[in-house]
């Protein structure tokens, strides 16, 4: 009574495998057409129409002859398989005799019964290492899944350390000549006239925003070194997440700040892609962190891709910062009395 059923249930297996690979021939995959009907025919050898069309998503002349001979075993009558047989041998493309298709080496003549009820009589030292290896392979599959993540965390780890500023800004030396430290704070009221203001105001409007620019890209190298240090060492997810919320925490209160700030003309396309960059820094941490959630890759990728685009806009800025820093630097060393 079990082989029984084991039987049907091996006739339905077939039956729908077969007409999965039904519809990929007619899409075209021949190639997934072949996987599906190859694996109904070991269920159900005796699917003439199975045999028939996968002979038809074969390449290989010798084997697409064994499907047809096949089909002839079952219904001799088959003017199908006669005729492709007929055209096979006039192209003299069976030369060296048929290959049996991959995977198909059964003999036509033994059913799925026949084989359950071969099984069912395996000795018990068979069936003992038969079931010891499907237990070795599942051991194997659940101790990679975990490595596998733990690798693409370690991946996306260098990546967010990549796209935080890799090292920290030079800083700039507030002092001034006394002519500009005695102008007003910058506000927005003043930006529309700073090409009128003389170049000791324009000097330190710019001063002050670096100077208030260079400890928040401080905080952000020590905040990427930390969390650098933190995801470095085995800990598992659960650190590895902690340690990136807190990174985010410093990135989001970064962008807070620089919000509040209002650059000179010379800086403003530097402030800008510097915030760009803290924006896309933050999606591509969410990102992370939903990837820590389920295991996801599609999250590990859209992180990934975020940090790619966050690194651009953030050397950029850097770039612009440094070299205004410098420029101011160069500009404060100079006498008051000097000729300008």
């Amino acid at each position: 009574m079990t082989i029984e059923t084991t039987v049907k249930a091996d006739i339905s297996e077939a039956q729908r495998l077969y007409q999965r690979g039904l519809a990929a021939a007619r899409s075209g995959q021949k190639r997934v057409a072949a996987g599906l009907l190859t694996r109904s025919l070991r269920l159900d050898p005796h699917n003439e129409l199975a045999w028939l069309w996968l002979s038809g998503v074969l390449e290989e002349p010798r084997q697409q002859a064994f499907c047809l001979q096949s089909v002839l075993r079952i219904n001799p009558a088959n003017q199908h398989a006669l005729r492709g047989l007929q055209v096979l041998e006039e192209r003299k493309l069976l030369e060296g005799g048929v290959q049996p298709s991959p995977g198909l080496s059964l003999p036509i003549g033994e059913s799925a019964g026949d084989r359950t009820l071969n099984e069912h009589h395996d000795p018990w030292w068979v069936s003992w290492r038969r079931r010891r290896r499907d237990i070795s392979r599942a051991r194997l599959l659940i101790w990679l899944f975990p490595l596998i993540a733990v690798g693409l965390a370690i991946i996306l780890n260098r990546m967010i350390a990549l796209a935080v500023i890799p090292a920290p800004p030079t800083p700039v030396d507030t002092a001034v000549p006394s002519v500009i430290s005695s102008a007003p704070p910058p506000t927005p009221t003043i930006e529309p006239i700073l090409e009128a203001e003389p170049l000791s105001v324009v000097e330190g409007f710019t001063i002050s925003y670096l100077g208030a620019v260079g400890p928040m890209r401080a905080s952000l190298h020590d905040a990427t070194t930390a969390y650098r240090s933190a995801t470095s060492q085995p800990g598992g997810s659960v650190g590895y997440v902690a340690a990136t919320q807190r990174l985010r925490a410093t990135v989001q209160q970064v962008l807070d700040d620089m919000g509040h700030l209002h650059p000179p003309r010379t800086l403003q396309q530097a402030h800008d892609d510097y915030r760009k960059g803290l924006e896309l820094e933050i999606q591509g941490l969410d990102a992370f962190l939903e990837f820590y959630g389920g295991y996801d890759v599609a999250n590990a990728n859209r992180a990934a891709q975020r940090f790619q685009e966050a690194r651009a806009y953030i050397e950029r800025a850097s770039a612009s910062l440094s070299a205004r820093t410098q420029q101011i630097a160069q500009l404060s060393s100079v006498s008051p009395n000097s000729a300008r």
